[in-house]
């Protein structure tokens, strides 16, 4: 069973972030994934559910049918980050709908897709992961449009020598890995079984929709849940058809049993490092999400693979932890060169 964490209520919630909180150290610190709700109430991306015809409560009440009809246009939610809305701010903007290929296309071409025939019977469909958005205008606005919920600890990237110390790029030359995406899909899309990179923590808010998600624990054998080196990652709609009776039967091993998540406009999920997990989107969802390294859970198993992984980068974050006096973070890191 998920814990569930409400924002405006816990005293490890409305922290100063950079300090040790509660949910640093019951959540982060145990890596131990979460439901936190109430995360957007200053967000001008959040729309406005007042007319929505089911609270919070009836949504949460069993899983939705993804072979209902999607409210595509129609979705429910007035302003903020409706689909409908995005489409009439940046229609005519191209973003990324895959960000291993670098495919492109616009809001409104992406709209028609997802109306047609074409988009309406595919078993997987298209979704935007845009790890770009906001970089550069007219879509930098909407960095304005959202806040990273305090209860969250410093993201210590953030610290890479190239930063300042309040974690704002000096540098175009040598960005830092990706780490932030808006996420848009039709019932159906969503992201394959996956561990996320570089064994960052992560925090996901849905806007509009319902993501239905299961999240491993990290020393699940990946191959006997369809993880398989090498192979194709698997679409959240065909893995659910073709392993979910599996892994919730009563002969599934207990210590490999999956969390299951039903995700609801306005709620966030934090996704510990190192959980295989998978998404599927239940009707029209947008969503953002950042990645993040936290100094609270398996910091050194992070350390391990960004050496690994990202090397340059790597030895510009060690310059920049031991710039801001976190000699104790870097010495995980097995680089002795100064400055930058």
């Amino acid at each position: 069973m998920c814990a569930l964490v409400d924002y405006a209520t816990s005293n490890g919630c409305n922290e100063e972030r950079r300090k040790v909180t509660y949910f640093s150290l019951e959540f982060e610190e145990k890596n131990r994934p979460v439901k936190i709700l109430g995360a957007t109430v200053n967000w001008s991306a959040m729309p406005n559910y007042s007319e929505a015809n089911h609270s919070e409560k009836e949504q949460n009440d069993g899983w939705a049918d993804i072979s209902d009809h999607s409210n595509l246009m129609t979705a429910k939610g007035q302003g903020g980050w409706t689909f409908a809305n995005l489409v009439a701010r940046f229609g005519d903007i191209s973003w990324r709908y895959s960000d291993q290929h670098g495919e492109m296309m616009s809001l409104n071409t992406y709209a028609k897709y997802i109306t047609t025939p074409e988009g309406q019977s595919d078993d997987s469909p298209l979704g935007i992961y845009d790890s770009q958005f906001g970089d550069d205008d007219p879509t930098r606005t909407l960095l304005n449009e959202y806040t990273v919920p305090k209860c969250f600890s410093r993201d210590l990237f953030e610290l890479e020598c190239g930063s300042d110390t309040d974690g704002d790029e000096t540098t175009e030359e040598e960005p830092r890995p990706p780490y932030r995406w808006i996420l848009i899909g039709p019932e159906r899309s969503g992201t394959g079984l996956h561990v996320d990179p570089l064994w960052t923590n992560a925090w996901v808010t849905v806007l509009q929709g319902r993501k239905r998600w299961l999240l491993f624990p990290p020393h699940t054998p990946h191959e006997s849940i369809g993880m398989i080196e090498g192979q194709t990652q698997i679409p959240s709609s065909i893995w659910f058809a073709d392993y979910y009776e599996k892994v919730t039967s009563t002969s599934w091993p207990a210590e490999y049993k999956p969390i299951e998540i039903l995700q609801c406009h306005g709620e966030t999920v934090f996704v510990p490092a190192g959980w295989p997990h998978l998404v599927l989107n239940l009707e029209l969802t947008v969503a953002v999400t950042h990645n993040y390294a936290s100094e609270f859970g398996p910091f050194k198993r992070m350390c391990e693979d960004v050496v690994e992984e990202e090397p340059e980068f790597a030895v510009r974050w060690y310059a920049g932890l031991k710039k801001n006096g976190r000699d104790d973070l870097a010495s995980c890191l097995p680089y002795t060169k100064k400055g930058c």
